[in-house]
């Protein structure tokens, strides 16, 4: 009896052997149990030193014994990390000059060694091209297989349906620098922060709301964010690569892999991760084994979306899209104690109108902004009431047929923003609105319904300067033709029955996959126009520039693909409306060689 126990002692040291050569995991069909443990500790959250036991899948990725990149341990041999680490260093990939350091709190003292691995293999995303277009992912294989203890253990990984707990807190740890250009200080202990996960929508919110195109949506599908309760610290330099992680249920998963972000001790928004859950799949391909771990039931319901307002969103007062009630942007510029024009609040302290509204009355002591419109019993009223401090019109503005219709101005001090005050987005001169689409302005609609008029939104279909040239000229009088300019746009009325009285100042705006967009301002027409002869309004994307120049607080948003196309047919014939008497068509000939020259205008 003693001799078989011997013997099979023998038996199983020689398979354990066979396991430590090949480099396989014990248990390996057990591997998503035993990922994700930590010993309890209790963490002060923001930028402090971990302890022992805490992140033990961390390591340090480093380039000929200099730290470049932070991963995560997600199995015997494999680690988890961002492609662009390995061409951070400018030379080719080879993974001789690379190694691992597991297990270790300090890279330069003493304690706590850890171990060391070699490099066998570096995978990086196939699709892999620049950090911000993402598939910034990569997969480094250890020469030799680590065994899990107190200090080595790996993540566990979300598969593809896991659903994360937007808006709560998870932590990222690293060596990274502690600010510009300022490294972390020896022995290089290891650093813990807590973040807020963040959903893709709201990140891009909360870039577009720093106003800088260069960095507006820069979170693309396959990407989270995550951003600390004061956006003033970060990850930083060195920090890339390494996870972020969530507590669930006792177990914690990688929800994210750190990319990039807008700067580090002075942060400028949210930091972009790679979406490790999105990369399950291609995970799997290339690791067997992987500590992937199923979620426990029920799974997290809860939004991030309170974190982030941004603009040209629109609370539903009515069923349908809502643009029929009140407009959290819309404003009313009163002179001398009435009405005078409409406005569109484009930021805080900023609206903007047309020119023409304060010519002969440009002293801002004289106005008063209605903002804030609401309902009061059969009535409406205003939620706040501002003065002008600062009144800018456009340098080129002539008169209404010159174009450049267009002014801003500048409340006495800003409003907060809430469901009944917004503001809408501005969009970038590269936007395109769909002409022949439905929009919807402002006015008091005369219908068969409503005789007495109703104020409120006016759905219409915009035209483009070529196809409103067309239809406006052949409804003038000869000889007041008026050249409608690749700066304006123009707009019918949905129905043929409806009339709006003549105002000026008043947000032509479009919905764009959720968002709304200024895209014009009214200058002159009937209003919203007729169906025969359209209301013109001052095109907001051709004055990008001049918004950028006077409001440095305007709110922009980038447009989702796939953008529109924008056909503006100019052929006359083609849009006459009908039931136009045929002696109007003698015009055609004067209309077509304007169009001429519009079309000329506006070709690259």
């Amino acid at each position: 009896m003693g001799g078989q126990r011997n013997s099979g002692a023998f038996a199983s040291a020689a398979v354990l052997l066979m396991l430590v050569v090949m480099g396989l995991p014990l248990r390996s069909n057990a591997a998503g149990l035993s990922c994700g443990k930590q010993k309890t500790i209790v963490r002060v959250a923001g930028g402090v030193n971990a302890q022992r036991g805490e992140w033990t899948w961390q390591v340090s990725i480093q380039h000929r014994g200099q730290h470049i990149c932070g991963g995560s341990v997600i199995g015997h041999r494999w680690i988890l990390t961002a492609g662009h680490c390995f061409y951070e260093v400018g030379y080719k990939i080879v993974p001789a000059d690379w190694k691992v350091v597991l297990g270790r709190l300090q890279l330069t003292g003493d304690q706590f060694r850890g171990e060391e691995r070699d490099v066998a293999e570096i995978i990086v995303h196939e699709n892999y091209a620049d950090y911000k277009k993402g598939y910034d992912i990569a997969l480094v294989r250890l020469a030799l297989p680590v065994w899990f203890s107190r200090d080595i253990s790996p993540i566990c990984l979300p598969h593809a349906d896991h659903q994360f707990a937007f808006g709560t807190q998870c932590w990222v740890t690293g060596w990274g620098d502690i600010g510009m250009n300022t490294s972390l200080s020896d022995p290089m202990h290891l650093q813990e922060m807590t973040l807020d996960l963040l959903s893709r929508d709201t990140c891009n919110c909360i870039f577009n709301n720093l106003r800088d195109r260069k960095i507006a949506r820069p979170a693309l599908p396959r990407m989270i964010c995550a951003m600390t309760p004061d956006s003033k610290r970060g990850p930083c330099k060195g920090d890339s690569g390494g996870p972020l992680v969530c507590l669930e249920d006792g177990r914690w998963f990688q929800a994210g892999i750190m990319s990039f972000s807008m700067g580090c001790e002075s942060l400028h928004g949210p930091i972009i991760l790679t979406e490790t859950k999105a990369y399950a799949d291609w995970i799997q391909s290339h690791v067997n084994g992987a500590t992937f771990a199923n979620q426990t039931e029920p799974r997290p319901n809860t939004t991030d979306k309170y974190l982030c307002t941004g603009c040209g969103k629109l609370k539903r007062d009515t069923p349908g899209s809502g643009a029929e009630g009140l407009w959290p942007w819309y404003v009313s510029l009163q002179y001398q104690g009435q009405h005078a024009c409409g406005g569109t609040l484009i930021s805080e302290k900023w609206i903007v109108t047309a020119a023409q509204c304060f010519i002969g009355r440009q002293e801002p002591a004289a106005w008063k902004v209605l903002l804030g419109e609401k309902e009061i019993g059969l009535k409406r009223g205003w939620q706040a009431r501002r003065t002008l401090q600062h009144i800018i019109l456009h340098g080129a503005y002539i008169n209404v047929t010159e174009g450049d219709d267009i002014a801003a101005a500048m409340l006495d001090h800003p409003v907060e923003f809430n469901d009944r005050i917004r503001a809408i987005c501005t969009p970038y001169e590269t936007h395109k609105f769909p002409f022949g689409s439905t929009c919807w302005t402002r006015g008091r609609t005369i219908d068969e319904n409503h005789p007495q008029g109703t104020l409120g939104g006016v759905e219409v279909k915009i035209l483009g300067p070529r196809a409103c040239n067309c239809r406006h000229n052949l409804t003038s009088e000869f000889g007041h033709e008026i050249a409608i300019t690749s700066q304006m746009l123009c707009a019918t009325p949905h129905k043929s029955t409806m009339r709006c009285e003549k105002t000026v100042g008043e947000p032509l705006i479009c919905n764009d996959k959720g968002s709304w967009f200024l895209a014009g301002i009214s200058s002159f027409g009937k209003g919203c126009g007729t169906v025969v002869r359209p209301g013109v309004y001052t095109a907001v994307t051709a004055h990008q520039h001049w918004i950028m120049e006077s409001v440095w607080s305007a709110f922009y948003d980038m447009q989702l693909p796939p953008v529109p196309v924008a056909k503006d047919d100019g052929d006359c014939l083609a849009i006459r409306p009908r039931g136009l008497p045929l002696r109007l068509t003698w015009k055609l000939q004067r209309v077509q060689i304007a169009t001429a020259r519009l079309l000329m205008e506006t070709s690259p």
